[in-house]
């Protein structure tokens, strides 16, 4: 007897490794491979040829490479799970040079998405305008061990009464990166208000527009918001819609809440610690709260100087924000994904921001570790063609009380010379590279020969 296999059903084994280094075995219905050793090469076409309307998980595994396209899961096709292989190396990377786009945009309920970078590259080239790495329009989304880079609006997580949930995820950006109506919850994840490329010397991280009568907003818990590389201030958050147009334009007024739990911050964050949006901000209906913000270590952040009309949470007000059942009624992110861990012990070694500056008229390479972590060792490579790439002794400087924010110092370039550099950044038997940055004398001049506080 001969058995035919047919692919569109057949379950694929894959092996995959999470943060904590844990080899799992999973099942998934469809491979995702640029190398073309897969069903498709694209993940659009991947989603395209899911079914709808499933009530069980359709688990689609990505292989590493770099995905350049934009994601739409349809609102016919719940229960999508993307899996990438890697978070370092598995990145979907879209940018119209105009501002405006999402890469990725979640209209289905119950998806998820794991191990994968999501980068709208218009945000390392401009500080605006918008330039969303994901939108979700949807109830019921997960992130975990993901990677959102872009300047402004990186995050948006839309519309009232959605619940968000995001685990063990790195978010950058400059202006209101994180935003929206939705209830979502930050849970150990990196947050990182990078510098902005024009110079700009103020950004914020959120932007909350959480609408009348719902009781949670954006909560962040046991979060980390490593330092810049100091020349860019920030402020924890400004409250969208609620300004003196609002209600003018036939809007209802937000009632903003964000609230940071547990959280290690820089001295990126600005004493204040929040702004209004205009003289028109009607505070009084705004929740900005904190509850034992320490620095990296772990001593208590002076809150004395933050804007009167924030708060600091008693214990058990706290408490109330550990508790999912409160927060997601009767949603529990764990119950249908079982391939996510409910603790992470370890994580990726990841490169982001990696970019040419000059500063006081010196040339310097720039970037950061997506997760902060002790014993990462970084080497400069560089090449004058592309082809051959070798160490580079310039002294490695850190500028972050969190051992995030790195740069090498190097010699200014000569007229018409082109240099290509790679960051290359080891643990034990762990390697990673950055991508491939060009630098000449207008790539520094861009930068606008910024100038240090």
């Amino acid at each position: 007897m001969h058995i035919k296999l047919n692919f569109s059903w057949f379950l694929l084994l894959v092996f995959i490794y999470l943060p904590a280094g844990a080899k799992v075995t999973v099942a998934y219905d469809a491979l995702v491979a640029k190398d073309g050793s897969g069903k498709f090469t694209s993940i659009q076409q991947a989603i395209n040829n899911a079914p709808e309307g499933r009530t069980t998980p359709y688990k689609i595994f990505i292989k590493a490479g770099i995905y350049t396209e934009q994601i739409i899961i349809p609102a016919t096709k719940p229960f999508i799970e993307l899996i990438g292989e890697d978070v370092a190396r598995t990145t979907i990377a879209y940018g119209d040079g105009k501002g405006g786009t999402s890469v990725v945009v979640i209209n289905a309920n119950d998806c998820m998405l794991m191990n994968i970078t999501m980068e709208n590259t218009q945000g390392r080239l401009f500080d605006g305008p918008q330039s969303l790495a994901v939108k979700t329009n949807a109830d019921r989304i997960v992130f975990f061990n993901c990677r959102f880079i872009s300047g402004q609006d990186t995050v948006l997580t839309n519309r009232d009464g959605n619940r968000v949930y995001f685990n063990n995820c790195y978010i950058d950006g400059n202006t209101d990166f994180i935003y929206g109506a939705a209830v979502a919850v930050f849970d150990h994840c990196i947050i990182f208000p990078r510098d902005r490329v024009d110079g700009g010397k103020g950004g914020y991280v959120t932007a909350a527009s959480t609408p009348a009568g719902q009781q949670y907003g954006l909560v962040f818990r046991d979060c980390t918001m490593p330092n810049n590389h100091g020349l860019t201030s920030y402020t924890l958050g400004r409250p969208w819609q609620n300004d003196s147009r609002t209600e003018t334009r036939g809007r209802k007024r937000a009632e903003n809440k964000v609230v940071f739990l547990n959280t290690a911050m820089s001295a990126s964050i600005v004493p204040s610690g929040w702004s209004i949006w205009d003289d028109g901000t009607k505070t009084s209906v705004i929740t900005y709260a904190e509850y034992k913000t320490t620095k990296f270590d772990g001593t208590p952040v002076d809150l004395t100087h933050r804007v009167p009309w924030s708060q600091q949470l008693t214990d058990s007000a706290a408490k109330t924000y550990y508790d999912n059942k409160l927060l997601f009624g009767d949603w529990d992110p764990f119950a249908i994904w079982k391939d996510l861990p409910k603790e992470t012990t370890g994580h990726s070694i990841a490169i982001a921001n990696f970019m040419a500056r000059s500063i006081n008229n010196m040339a310097i390479l720039q970037f950061n570790s997506s997760w902060p972590q002790n014993g990462i060792t970084y080497q400069l490579l560089t090449s004058p063609d592309k082809l051959m790439l070798f160490k580079n002794t310039s002294r490695l400087i850190t500028k972050t009380d969190t051992i995030a924010a790195y740069q090498f110092n190097i010699a200014m370039p000569a007229e018409n010379q082109v240099t290509y550099y790679l960051i290359r950044a080891s643990k034990g038997n762990a390697i990673e590279m950055s991508d491939t940055l060009s630098v000449s004398l207008s790539v520094l001049n861009k930068s606008h020969n910024l100038r240090e506080k």
